[in-house]
């Protein structure tokens, strides 16, 4: 179930993007995952003034799309997890002057929502599986939950500062954490525009546990077709149908009926606190000063 790249503009392209696309001023808002991004992309960004906005959904094209149309000013969304170092090499070919965006979470909790997600989409292994703190034989390798070393990689190839916002403020405090946002990139925008509610709930601990349970016998994972029809149909009448009927279905069961345990226990969410305690700090020092010095 690892994150497959997606191929997006060929590399040998993205000089001649970069000749066209220097004069203007682009941002690139890079996640992580699991960090509000979908909330950001849909209830916020679309919201801005005096930015053009590529959505998520035209990330592929983004490139071509700057490189085409004459706006003084850009932002692009995605969200990057193990992709997050190739595609900010990426954009540092192709706009060495843009200006990275970047939300945090706490590492204990990422890799709690990370594990979650991949429990409902067909993973059957345990918490302490996914993210081995042992001997790192996990599904997610322990240094794939190291923020810091992402801050200065953007550092050390886009030759500038990360905005660097941290999801807690985004959740407590949404209001100041999108100001933070339009400062950064020079937008405008009305705050009554701006709909604090959630864009959807997340699955509880019964319909995961359950999922979790039934995925070792029927996860709705396939192969898809290469044929896009195919991959549609078996997308829309099998994987999708198992994957949320699933999930429906453990919703309606009686409590009593499953078995009281942990999805994520918190004595192993304790562990992955303390693991990564010098990491987070880094970077919650970080995003404190950058902000305190503008």
């Amino acid at each position: 179930m690892r994150l497959v790249n997606i191929n997006y503009t060929p590399i040998n392209r993205e000089n001649n993007i970069m000749k066209k696309g220097n004069h203007k001023e682009i941002f690139f808002h890079v996640g992580l995952g699991k960090t509000g991004s979908t909330y950001l992309q849909y209830k916020v960004f679309t919201k801005f003034r005096n930015v053009y906005y590529i959505q998520r959904t035209k990330y592929k094209k983004s490139f071509d799309i700057i490189n085409n149309t004459n706006h003084n000013r850009y932002l692009v969304s995605n969200e990057f997890d193990r992709q997050f170092p190739e595609e900010i090499r990426r954009i540092s070919a192709a706009f060495p002057n843009a200006k990275i965006i970047m939300v945090l979470r706490r590492n204990d909790s990422w890799l709690a929502s990370q594990y979650r997600r991949w429990v409902k989409n067909g993973y059957s292994g345990s918490f302490d599986e996914f993210i081995d703190l042992k001997n790192d034989k996990g599904e997610w390798k322990q240094n794939e939950a190291f923020f810091w070393p992402y801050i200065e990689m953007v550092m050390e190839i886009m030759h500038s500062k990360p905005l660097v916002l941290l999801y807690d403020e985004l959740r407590e405090n949404p209001h100041s954490f999108i100001k933070k946002i339009v400062d950064f990139i020079g937008a405008d925008y009305n705050q009554d525009t701006i709909s604090l509610r959630k864009i959807h709930k997340s699955y509880n601990e019964k319909q995961l546990l359950q999922r979790r349970k039934w995925n070792k016998h029927f996860s709705g994972n396939i192969k898809l077709s290469k044929s896009k029809i195919l991959a549609f149909i078996q997308t829309f009448f099998y994987v999708k149908p198992i994957r949320y009927g699933s999930l429906y279905l453990a919703k309606i069961i009686p409590d009593k009926t499953v078995h009281q345990e942990e999805l994520t226990p918190q004595n192993y969410l304790n562990q992955l606190k303390v693991f990564y305690k010098d990491d987070w700090e880094k970077c919650v020092n970080y995003s404190k000063t950058f902000y305190n010095k503008r």
